[in-house]
């Protein structure tokens, strides 16, 4: 297929490399400012499914790969790859059927667009912790979101989705149709072997109350802070959630380099009065002698998002990595030396534990996503300018690397992908197979299989062989 014959097909545009608002599409393809070294030989901005299906057919007829972007949200880039670039982002509709609790969502749909309209009425969905990432990289790698220690991850909630393939066809995936494609939908992240147009997704009761309390300490407290929350992990019900945020204090402040460790608990209960006992009894299980203290305080999705959001600057570059662990005390105190260490002040780090209660501790459903542990931790290094990329990636790496021996895994969304081996940690070596295994019959020519993703096709293809 020729380039014309692509363009009156599509009904979105077409820039081919050297053309006019090639370098603009190119830069902005990833919001990342640390830029992938990948350039693409045509970008391709899909209006529908049928732009998605052309742009497929051709890379196929060229001998062109496929990286597709949904927000451009993801750190590692892995959205662009060199071939054709398919920019999804006009594909951002969010309709509801209130009765039926079901949204059906395009993957370009922002995570704040999908909780605002949800709230209006009176439903919800375990959308992601940013509310500028777009579902369809969030649900593909798993989707670890609010109120997940009730709801789970997000991709368990998916009911059905609309996917192209690499022949150009559009399919309806689901437990009854194409059950292959719908296990390995649910999960698989950069490994899966097509694009979705469309999703739908079970829906909530939106809880009737939420709220959020803060207790802040000296870094050098992170030992004590870990200790109780480990306790507060076993005895708190499962839509009542303790995270740990180690950062620098915003510059406002003007507390200098001080970084401090920071227990915030989130809730999402029945009533405030209901909340607030929550917060006291919290209050009494962490660590005396706060440096601050905020008391439960209602709030909404839309809030949650606008003081999240603040530590992820448009513009900034970054190096992103994460890790599963069944080690609460050795995995926080690495990331808190991490933030003590960090060339940028603008860097952080998120610890949580999943409590008995939680949904993310009891068995997972049978999808790609296989690969969970009850302690997570993701350090995201944060700064402005190229010239320290160098320090600042070193400083990642290094730091993640102290922390292999009790590492059990990570989660695709976060993980470093640029390192070899990291995707293969992303899943369980069966999972991995399974998923090698499908592509070969779905995409036998590997037109969605990007860098670092044929690495790992290719490792699960030879053990698979070997056996």
């Amino acid at each position: 297929m020729h380039i014309e014959d692509l363009r009156i097909q599509v009904g979105g545009t077409v820039i081919a490399e050297g053309e006019a608002g090639f370098t603009a599409a190119h830069e902005g393809f990833v919001w990342n400012g640390r830029k992938p070294q990948a350039t693409p030989r045509v970008i391709i901005h899909a209006t529908s499914t049928a732009d998605v299906q052309a742009a497929v057919r051709y890379a196929a007829a060229n001998g062109f790969r496929v990286s597709a972007r949904s927000g451009g949200h993801n750190w590692s880039g892995i959205a662009l790859q060199d071939g054709v670039a398919l920019d999804l982002s006009a594909l951002n509709g969010v309709s509801i059927d209130r009765l039926a609790r079901i949204a059906e969502v395009e993957p370009a749909a922002k995570n704040l667009a999908l909780a605002v309209a949800l709230t209006a009425e009176g439903l919800a969905f375990p959308v992601g912790h940013c509310g500028d990432v777009a579902m369809g990289g969030y649900l593909l790698g798993g989707g670890f979101g609010w109120n997940e220690g009730t709801w789970g991850p997000a991709c368990h909630l998916i009911e059905k989705a609309e996917v192209v393939l690499a022949d150009g066809s559009a399919v309806m995936v689901s437990a009854t149709q194409h059950a292959d494609i719908f296990w390995a939908l649910r999960g698989a992240g950069p490994l899966f072997f097509g694009i979705v147009t469309r999703f739908w997704l079970r829906l909530m009761p939106l809880p009737p109350a939420m709220a959020v309390s803060t207790w802040t300490y000296p870094v050098a407290r992170v030992a004590e802070v870990t200790a109780s929350m480990k306790r507060l992990a076993n005895v708190l019900p499962s839509y009542a959630e303790v995270s740990l945020s180690l950062a620098a204090a915003p510059p406002h402040l003007g507390m200098g380099d001080a970084k401090f460790a920071t227990v915030i608990l989130s809730v999402y209960g029945g009533s405030m009065t209901e909340i607030s006992g929550i917060a006291r009894n919290v209050g009494d299980m962490v660590p005396e002698g706060a440096l601050a203290t905020t008391p439960a305080t209602p709030i909404d999705f839309a809030t949650l998002y606008a003081i999240v959001d603040q530590s992820f600057p448009d513009g900034a570059r970054y190096g992103v990595d994460c890790l599963w662990s069944q080690n609460p005390e050795t995995t926080f105190e690495g990331l808190a030396h991490m933030i003590t260490e960090a060339p940028s002040a603008m860097s952080n780090a998120i610890g949580v534990i999943y409590g008995r209660n939680s949904a993310l501790t009891r068995d997972l459903p049978d999808a790609a996503l296989s690969r969970i542990g009850p302690v997570c931790g993701i350090m995201h290094g944060t700064w402005t300018s190229s010239a320290d990329d160098a320090a600042n990636l070193a400083w990642l790496r290094e730091g993640m690397d102290r922390l292999d021996p009790v590492t059990t895994g990570r989660y695709v969304g976060h993980a470093d992908l640029a390192r070899p081996g990291r995707m293969e940690d992303c899943l369980s070596a069966a999972a991995l197979d399974r998923i090698a295994a499908l592509a070969r019959t779905h995409d036998p020519k590997g037109l969605f299989a990007g860098r670092g993703v044929r690495d790992a096709l290719a490792t699960s293809t030879a053990a698979l062989a070997a056996e």
